[in-house]
């Protein structure tokens, strides 16, 4: 058995996928590269109002007053083409990219029975799965990959061929899609259906008629089958759109993405993953581009987590031109699950943390917010901001780490910035101090403590240390560089 998977008005589909709200109005789709601008497909809105195909547009416009016309988008007709072959991919392994807005599947192998109702159910399955992504379609169960498509085409929306031969007798000639040649003949002849088609005899009607007729018998043969030219859908998950105006505000451009996310977390829930990066991309009126790769910290598929991520991130963003063109692509992962230790803390929530982290970077800068990771230099409070990780759980033994050099001492409350003082100095050592810290003489010392770098450069350093007691009982830290004399901190 075979199973079809048909798209109707596939390129009108493929259009108004990202406007479903348009589904139910007049909308006319037109073929910008056919030598004559025609309606090529239209909303059954459209045909009720009396617009046809193969009108032109003023002639469409004059039968509906409020008429939507619509440009064919071939970006987006590849897109929702991955889109189907994804959905069907979800439900069988053996499927064919038999034609734009057509796949074609093979059900050996699924514990499918026509006459239970399972194959109803796997079915609808299917037809909830693409309604989901705003995809209208109807499928089509045969015994031929050709029989199975008939009957997608005729079905509403799901048609099971229990019975070749009677289904194929009720056919109109119309539905084999002949030429307008072999269908008037035909029609003179009387020949209404498949059935009275065939009861002519294939071997006469093909010597009247010639070849065609050997593909119209053919395609309603229930012997005639061929292997499937299997493929695999596309690894990408992605979601584009070109603006038909500029965009310069942020409510817009928050509406079509937060209708990408949907669409993307609905086609990965699909094969059970997840969302674990997006790559966004935004075409520029300039004909330049911005790009920016997010990494979610804990894989998720819920919209609202997702697209605060990105709501946080555009707050920041300022563009030299206006937006043409959007694009978001989803990076697939399974759901991380983590058991953690009797002693292991982490985070509840690292998605709500990064949001948070992305306020911050807005509001400070992106150099004022992250991990301090200290530089190789000996040069005191020398660091850097390193962008947080969420890779997992960081795991100790407890212990407390013992050695030369290591002994407990008192702690040293450092000042960021040092305190400006005024130290008196004799035979190069300090001997007496003043600041807003401690003042007086100082009668204990230890040092001086030397170090220097970056000589190479013009930002080389030297610096003198000194660790002090003063009359009154202080401890402290001093030291003496080229910018002045500083108190560093004090022993508690």
């Amino acid at each position: 058995m075979f199973a079809a998977i048909f798209l109707p008005n596939f390129c009108l589909q493929s259009v108004l996928r990202l406007e479903p709200e348009l589904a139910a109005r007049p909308v006319v789709l037109i073929d910008p590269a056919l030598p004559r601008p025609i309606v090529v497909q239209l909303t059954s809105a459209a045909r009720a109002c009396g617009v046809d195909e193969g009108m032109t547009p003023s002639q469409a416009m004059a039968r509906c007053g409020g008429l939507i016309s619509k440009s064919r988008s071939l970006p987006q007709e590849q897109l929702v083409s991955d889109v189907l072959l994804q959905t069907a991919y979800a439900f069988s392994p053996c499927i064919e990219a038999t034609q734009p807005g057509i796949c074609t599947m093979d059900l050996r192998g699924l514990d499918l029975e026509p006459n239970n109702g399972t194959t109803e159910q796997w079915a609808s399955s299917i037809l909830q799965a693409l309604a989901q992504v705003h995809l209208e379609a109807q499928i089509g169960i045969a015994v031929t990959p050709a029989l199975a498509l008939l009957a997608a085409r005729a079905g509403r929306p799901v048609w099971i061929a229990r019975d070749a031969g009677e289904f194929v007798s009720r056919m109109p000639i119309a539905a084999l899609e002949p030429s307008r040649e072999i269908f008037d003949i035909l029609d003179r002849w009387g020949i209404r259906t498949a059935g009275a088609l065939i009861a002519l005899g294939k071997e006469r009607v093909i010597e009247r008629l010639g070849p065609e007729a050997l593909n119209l018998f053919e395609r309603v043969s229930s012997q005639a089958t061929r292997p499937l030219n299997v493929t695999v859908p596309a690894g990408e998950f992605m979601e584009s759109m070109e603006f038909e105006y500029e965009i310069e505000t942020l409510e817009p451009l928050w509406f079509v993405l937060r209708r990408f996310v949907e669409q993307l977390s609905r086609r990965l829930d699909l094969i059970c993953q997840v969302v674990a990066a997006f790559h966004l991309r935004l075409g520029l009126a300039s004909g330049g581009s911005y790009e920016h790769s997010f990494r979610i910290p804990a894989p998720t598929g819920k919209v609202e987590v997702l697209f605060r991520i990105l709501q946080t991130h555009l707050e920041t963003v300022r563009t030299d031109s206006p937006i043409t063109a959007l694009r978001l692509s989803a990076e697939p992962s399974r759901a991380e699950a983590h058991q953690f230790g009797l002693f292991e803390a982490s985070l509840r929530d690292p998605n709500q943390f990064a949001e948070t982290l992305g306020r911050l970077t807005a509001l400070c800068g992106a150099d004022r917010v992250g991990t301090p990771q200290l530089e190789a230099t000996h040069r005191p409070d020398a660091f850097r901001l390193k962008a947080p990780e969420f890779g997992g759980a960081k795991t100790t033994n407890g212990a407390t780490p013992t050695g030369p050099g290591l002994m407990p001492g008192l702690p040293l409350r450092r000042f960021r910035p040092a305190i400006s003082a005024r130290i008196e100095f004799r035979d190069q050592h300090p001997v007496s101090i003043s600041s807003p810290v401690f003042n007086g003489t100082i009668v204990g010392i230890r040092g001086p403590f030397l170090s220097s770098g970056n000589w190479w450069e013009e930002s080389r350093w030297t610096r003198e240390e000194w660790d002090v007691q003063t009359s009154g009982g202080a401890l402290g830290r001093i030291f003496r560089s080229a910018a002045g004399d500083y108190v560093e901190g004090v022993y508690d």
